[in-house]
């Protein structure tokens, strides 16, 4: 029997994930949530669903459908009460990045979840991007030598708010790079210091900037620098091994569309970039790690438990801002 799902938010980011599952035959969508009228409207026409299956609430949902999971693509300040209320009603959840916006909601879900013998997964699909696999295999096998340190510039042109967050750009943009940041590098991070602000020249109404400098174990240091509020462009992955540079480097600021290159001295040569898993977009092998999840107890790297360390790193930037101190997230 497919996986039976409901999904809370009907479109814009939450298409995608309603997408794959309506054309999967391991999974089958039996409601849509959501307070926009249009959104419902265009989740029924995607999924196929009718009127019948539209709810302004999770509870209504849950009332008048059976599932097995509930997918929640939100605002991020509405992650955790719906996670909190998809697990208590016992239902496996998938979740938009970030997890939740608090560490200490983050491990009360982990821990409701395997109490309850339910799974939970983030859907930080970034990390699954081809080109930074290759990184990190190229990094774990030292083809260029040791890695010794990184650094990630990110500077999106976005130019208005995200919805309303603490540390804006930090937790519905930030999260994304920094994520992709700890998976590629084959370390543990130990201490972060950080600085979320805005801009002289910014109106947003919390911060739209965010530097962070992160020591991990063996001698491993990485730093990320990111706006949503950039007047150009651009992104710049740079991993400085023993022998040579591997970046990845997207002149578009998208990782969709960045490539894979090795410096060494004055040269620059192309690097191929590993296949795929079995051809699946970052999408599929999303819903593909969800169903492995339910179905078979795997323990995939986009488990809830497997993204507290993303959570606990974001935060220690929040963390050390306030602070003005190094915050240890070992």
């Amino acid at each position: 029997m497919a996986i039976r799902t409901i999904h809370v938010g009907a479109w814009n980011r939450a298409r995608a994930h309603l997408g794959v599952m309506s054309d999967s035959e391991v999974f089958e969508p039996v409601a849509l949530v959501d307070t926009n009228q249009e959104f419902l409207a265009k989740g029924r026409e995607l999924s196929g669903l009718g009127q019948d299956a539209s709810y302004g609430t999770l509870a209504e949902a849950l009332g008048e459908h059976d599932c097995e999971a509930v997918v929640v693509v939100t605002p991020v300040m509405l992650h955790a009460p719906f996670i909190d209320e998809a697990l208590a009603a016992g239902k496996h959840v998938m979740v938009e990045k970030p997890f939740t916006v608090d560490l200490a909601d983050a491990e009360r879900a982990v821990a409701t979840a395997e109490r309850q013998g339910v799974q939970l997964l983030v859907t930080q699909n970034d990390r699954l991007n081809p080109v930074f696999k290759t990184m990190r295999r190229h990094l774990e096998e030292e083809t260029f030598g040791p890695p010794g340190y990184a650094v990630m510039i990110h500077d999106k042109p976005r130019n208005r708010p995200y919805h309303d967050s603490p540390h804006m750009h930090l937790w519905q943009q930030g999260v994304h790079q920094i994520d992709t940041l700890i998976a590629t590098i084959p370390r543990t991070p130990i201490r972060v210091r950080g600085l979320s602000v805005e801009p002289p020249w910014g109106n947003w109404p919390t911060p739209s900037l965010a530097h962070a400098t992160i020591e991990f174990d063996d001698a491993f240091s990485a730093t990320y620098v990111g706006t949503s509020q950039a007047r150009h462009a651009e992104f710049h992955f740079t991993i400085e091994c023993a022998d040579a540079a591997i970046a990845a480097v997207s002149p578009t600021g998208g990782a969709g569309d960045a490539s894979l290159v090795v410096k060494q001295g004055a040269e620059v040569e192309a690097l191929d970039v590993d296949a795929r898993p079995n051809g699946m977009t970052e999408d599929e092998q999303i819903s593909d790690m969800f169903a492995r999840q339910i179905l078979k107890g795997e323990d995939t790297e986009l488990s809830g438990r497997n993204n507290l360390t993303t959570i606990r790193v974001v935060g220690a930037v929040a963390k050390s801002t306030e602070l003005g101190t190094v915050v240890d997230v070992s």
